[in-house]
């Protein structure tokens, strides 16, 4: 469509808004949370999940290091999650959970 106006030859200009798809940041809780237990003697958990195979080299990592450290660490593999077998996995976590100070249950991202 030519939009040139003839007696000046100038192009008659539209403004446009683009609107800003991205959404807003989410509010930051600055409570970090409780305390992590002490290295030394402290007893720590790792609840690791047999579908997720990279993390297998983090776990590792995180126990030796752990375990450098002086810790107590204990691994936990997840079981199944729907059916009737969902009742005893809860059953396994609620148990790992109890005890331990400091549970790592995944990378966050």
């Amino acid at each position: 469509m030519d939009r040139t106006r003839r007696d000046t030859g100038r192009t008659n200009l539209s403004r446009i808004f683009v609107l800003d798809p991205t959404a807003s940041p989410p509010e930051v809780d600055a409570d970090p949370g409780p305390a992590l237990a002490l290295l030394d003697g402290g007893d720590f958990g790792i609840r690791y999940d047999p579908t997720w195979r990279s993390f297998e080299w983090v776990r590792d990592e995180w126990s030796r290091l752990l375990a450098q450290g002086g810790a107590n660490v204990s691994d936990w593999c997840t079981g199944q999650r729907t059916g009737e077998a969902a009742h005893a996995t809860l059953a396994e976590l609620e148990d790992f959970v109890r005890d331990q100070q400091t549970v790592i249950v995944g990378l966050g991202n």
